[in-house]
């Protein structure tokens, strides 16, 4: 039976015995309170704040919504969050160090939930991680530099960088699996094709999908922006056709997509793995600025 066709009472009375009521689930009265938290740091948690914006704060059992959220009160500020934790197919903790994480882990353990995804500031996540005692851990991704940029890059931008249309849906589909199976080691397609296709076609509709085409019509560049707030975007899935590497044109496609970022928000941001230097060179050359470390648990 999934999770959420069970009752809230249920799920709230396993995360309070687990936590010894350190940790309860979070209810839409809580959703200005998380807001609050959320927006005291939005380029670390920029995917949640995007997510309670558009759907608010709701327990599981109310409404067709599979995520929740718990939530650690502030001890010495009553109707306040000192730490919260997004629980979804992915989650990711928000503001929280090793023992949030831990208390967030244990509160997990309880539930049995399946995930595909922990990722969000290093510390709390591998806490998290170990406390949780999941088995079935594909990678631990634990060096992941979070990066952002708020002015304009001194690179020239590639001019051939703009929005993609969903006339062209089959090519930009074609160029996110390519990079997703080349980034993670497996094919976006086992979870799911339609949920997948469902993705990369909202991020054409919302302008968030940006690419480069080459002479030939075939896509050389793309990015997108995977989280979005009026803060902060988020930048996803950089790729340069294989190739087309070597060229330079990595430098010049993010220069781009931080001009597109920085109409949407103030502030771009992304986080890559650590050990992917010749990535890090390039956003360092870029303009990007280190401001953190993530941490990512693949399943």
């Amino acid at each position: 039976m999934p999770l959420w066709s069970r009752s809230a009472d249920s799920v709230a009375a396993r995360v309070h015995r687990a936590t010894s009521g350190a940790v309860r689930v979070l209810e839409s009265t809580d959703t200005p309170a998380l807001l609050r938290l959320l927006e005291r740091d939005p380029a670390h948690h920029v995917s949640v704040l995007a997510s309670v914006r558009s759907r608010g704060t709701a327990a599981p059992g109310r409404g067709r919504i599979a995520a929740m959220l718990l939530g650690i009160d502030d001890p010495e500020h009553p109707g306040e969050l000192a730490s919260a934790c997004w629980v979804g197919s992915n989650i990711t903790p928000v503001h929280a160090g090793p023992a949030e994480g831990e208390l967030f882990g244990l509160a997990l353990r309880a539930l049995r939930r399946r995930v595909s995804s922990v990722y969000g500031d290093a510390e709390a996540v591998l806490e998290l991680h170990d406390a949780a005692g999941w088995v079935n851990v594909r990678e631990v991704r634990a060096d992941q530099p979070l990066l952002s940029i708020d002015v304009p890059s001194a690179i020239e931008p590639m001019p051939e960088v703009r929005p993609s249309r969903l006339e062209e849906f089959d090519a930009v589909e074609q160029a996110s699996a390519a990079m997703f199976t080349e980034e993670l080691g497996f094919s976006p397609y086992t979870q799911g094709v339609s949920e997948y296709q469902q993705r990369v076609r909202s991020l054409i509709s919302g302008g968030y999908s940006l690419i480069a085409v080459g002479q030939d019509g075939e896509i050389i560049f793309k990015a997108e922006f995977g989280a979005v707030s009026r803060e902060v975007v988020q930048v996803q899935g950089v790729w340069v056709h294989p190739e087309h590497r070597g060229r330079g044109l990595a430098a010049s496609g993010m220069s781009a997509v931080v001009d597109y970022g920085l109409k949407l928000a103030p502030v771009v941001s992304l986080y890559v793995n650590g050990y992917n230097t010749a990535a890090l060179r390039t956003y360092q050359r870029v303009g990007f600025r280190r401001e953190g470390t993530f941490a990512t648990i693949l399943f």
